[in-house]
């Protein structure tokens, strides 16, 4: 999962969410002087990324994208769940695509001052792109993951990636129809059990 299911999967509160969207960039020990809620957001992003490490689902997707390059293969997956997720927004999470995001870029910029300097260059850009409605393009995320491989030095996995995940598309969406709702039952559970 990237920004956009971590977002939706935090959005029981604005805070969750915030700090659902920060969980990339705080590394270490969470900062006990953010709010808790916030806190809590970040332990959520956490916690569904070491989920969805192990989850059977997402590992049949990774397995079915190129062997010699199966160590690139979580972080494009994780991608391609945000693009599967912006197609089926609606039916997922109950509103609109559209809607959400407002809701979420207006939740981050209203906790701009809690947002370290690469978080806060790095939203400004998604929000003004409107990187969540973007990915509903297939070709966003070949854009996305080659702009990962570029800063690896590793060009030469972006295209055989991309071409195995388009003809492998339809067993990739049927693979998502799995996880996804496995991984909101796991946040909901979560929250409902953690959230103060």
């Amino acid at each position: 999962m990237n920004f956009l299911a971590h977002c939706a999967l935090g959005s029981a509160s604005d805070a969750l969410l915030v700090g659902g969207f920060l969980g990339d960039f705080v590394k270490g020990p969470v900062p006990p002087d953010l709010p808790i809620a916030i806190q809590d957001g970040i332990r959520l992003h956490r916690r569904l990324d070491a989920y969805s490490a192990t989850d059977p689902d997402m590992r049949a997707s990774v397995a079915r994208l190129p062997a010699e390059l199966r160590r690139f293969a979580p972080p494009f997956v994780d991608l391609l769940a945000d693009h599967l997720l912006a197609l089926d927004f609606a039916a997922q999470h109950g509103e609109p695509l559209g809607a959400f995001s407002t809701r979420a870029y207006t939740a981050i910029d209203a906790h701009r001052r809690l947002l370290p300097a690469g978080a806060e260059r790095f939203f400004d850009a998604m929000r003004d792109f409107d990187l969540f409605e973007r990915y509903r393009d297939f070709g966003s995320v070949g854009r996305t993951f080659a702009r990962l491989m570029r800063r690896l030095d590793r060009d030469d996995v972006v295209a055989p990636m991309v071409e195995r995940a388009a003809a492998q598309y339809d067993a990739l969406a049927r693979d998502f129809a799995v996880y996804y709702p496995s991984l909101k039952r796991h946040a909901d559970d979560w929250v409902a059990a953690r959230v103060r």
